[in-house]
This record gives C-alpha cells, structure tokens and sequence, in this order.
C-alpha cells in the first residue's frame, strides 16, 4: 500500500540544490511512498525556471523534472479554487494586531492544505514556520507573534473553528525530519563508519538551505544517534 505524501516547492528547492533528491526515490522504492504536487509547485519549481532559463534554479529545475519522469513526484490536479480562497481568507484573518489583520499564507501554502484534504494525504513536507505553526500548534503561533510584535493579539474565534476543523489533522515534516528518518532507515549505510558525520554534515546542509531546523535540535538528535 502506498503512503502520499504532499511536499512543498521550498523543500523540493531545498533537497535538490543540496544534491539529496536521491532520498525521495530511497523512499519510493524501498518503502512505496509516493510524493505528490499540485500544478502551482510544479510551475514554480520546474516550469518558471525552465521558461525564463534563471540559471540559478535550472540545476534544481532538472531535476526535479527528472524525478516526475521517473513517477517519483506524482503532480495531482483538483479543482480546488474556491476553497483554496477560502481557507487563505480565514488564515490572513485568524490573528489581528490593533485591528489589523495578519497575513499568515499565501496561495501556494493554501492550495497544499486543501489539497492534502481533499486528497485524503496525512503528511505534508514543509519547512516553512507559519504554515506548520498554523496547522500544529495556531495558538502557540499567537504567542509567538505577539511576542515578537510586543502587542496583544486577538483570535477571530469562527475562523480559528474553521481552520481548525480544515487542517488539524494534518501532520507537517521538515526537511530535517525526511533526513532523521533517512537516516534512521539505512539510507546512509554505504558511507560505513562515516555515517554520524554524514548525517550532520546533511543537516547543517538542509539548515542554510532554508530548513527551520535548530542548532540545539541537530546536536540532540546527533548526540541520540552516536
């Protein structure tokens, strides 16, 4: 049985430009997982790169290409327009600061949600901050913005309902985490002895790659597997 998993354009940029897209078809191969995109990634990580040939991201463009060739990356279309504008307007007004309202997500990040809904996909592969706040823990989000605002943040309480009833379930994973778990499923075993430097030099690799992954998180996690 295949297990779908929905994954980000900034974690498909984030593996390939780091040369680690080889862990997606590890993953395909020996444990049947499939990973998904909708045609706006598609577009944003393969087809306007390609078009406008912007040298910087042709490398991960390629080969990301390559990885849907070889039904690695599966792209899944829905019609999901106007629930995708939906759940945007709830989550860009979920938390207002002195009666303005805070943007949260964008397209991109909101047509992932839904879909993985609709789809019926459990897990989605993302790094970025908010949106993973937002599906896991919203109101330790409003704690952070208000700290980082250092003024009072009110929650709408019908949209906080409605996204909690959309996303909840959901379960987001980090690039460190598809890493971790890589890892922990002898990904790295031709590397021998050298397999502890491997992983963290990976990590480090994914965290200014773009990963929202801890300094202390690595070194315990390093320090779990040593």
């Amino acid at each position: 049985m295949k297990k779908d998993v929905l994954v980000d354009a900034g974690v498909l940029i984030s593996l390939t430009s780091s040369c680690l897209d080889n862990m997606l078809y590890f993953f395909a191969e020996k444990h049947k997982v499939r990973f998904i995109i909708p045609p706006s990634v598609e577009q944003e990580v393969v087809g306007r790169p390609l078009q406008s040939k912007i040298k910087r991201y042709l490398f991960s463009a390629l080969r990301i290409q390559a990885a849907i060739d070889d039904g690695i990356i599966v792209v899944v279309d829905a019609e999901v327009k106007e629930k995708t504008a939906k759940l945007m307007k709830a989550a860009n007004n979920l938390f207002y600061i002195k009666g303005k309202p805070l943007h949260l997500i964008d397209p991109g990040e909101s047509e992932m949600l839904i879909l993985a809904k609709e789809l019926g996909v459990e897990y989605i592969l993302i790094d970025e901050r908010t949106t993973r706040m937002l599906i896991e823990a919203p109101l330790k989000l409003k704690d952070h913005l208000a700290d980082e605002f250092k003024v009072n943040v009110i929650v709408n309480k019908k949209n906080f309902q409605y996204l909690t009833a959309e996303i909840s379930a959901l379960r987001a994973l980090r690039t460190s985490e598809l890493v971790m778990l890589s890892y922990e499923n002898g990904y790295f075993l031709d590397f021998q002895s050298l397999q502890p430097a491997i992983l963290e030099a990976v990590l480090y690799k994914i965290k200014y790659a773009g990963c929202s992954v801890g300094f202390r998180e690595i070194k315990e996690y390093l320090n779990e597997v040593q």
